[in-house]
């Protein structure tokens, strides 16, 4: 069981140092992975096909900023909980992020965090408790 951050870019990494902190204190473990929807959209739905046909019990926190159409190609791709991380930053903050990932339409079932400086500690947190569920 772990926890698999997907990145939308390299540069959301720095924003999620957070998440990385709470997972190595309460000894999860966790993949690091950047594929973006937008630019290896081929290479993203590999790994997640690769993923689902593992068997392998993960929660995925799918980090992206701006248009944020990462967690909704994840949720469509697996059947694996999904939370979206929104990254502030761009014209608007990150609140078209934010937007992006609370309005994906029906039957795309993912969720998302605050946006905010403590959204990486709790999409980890929330992970983590998803995941002692599955462990029961």
């Amino acid at each position: 069981m772990k926890v698999i951050m997907i990145y939308g870019s390299e540069n959301d990494k720095g924003y999620m140092q957070p998440a990385r902190d709470y997972l190595e204190e309460v000894s999860l473990a966790y993949e690091e992975v950047v594929l973006s929807a937008h630019r290896n959209l081929p290479e993203l739905i590999d790994y997640l096909d690769a993923l689902e046909s593992s068997g392998e019990k993960a929660v995925i926190l799918a980090i992206a900023g701006l248009s944020a159409a990462l967690p909704g190609v994840v949720a469509v791709k697996t059947e694996l909980p999904c939370i979206g991380v929104p990254v502030p930053g761009g014209p608007l903050n990150g609140v078209d992020a934010l937007l992006a990932i609370v309005q994906v339409p029906g039957q795309v079932p993912v969720t998302s965090v605050g946006l905010h400086k403590k959204a990486p500690l709790n999409a980890a947190m929330y992970a983590h408790r998803i995941l002692k569920l599955a462990s029961r």
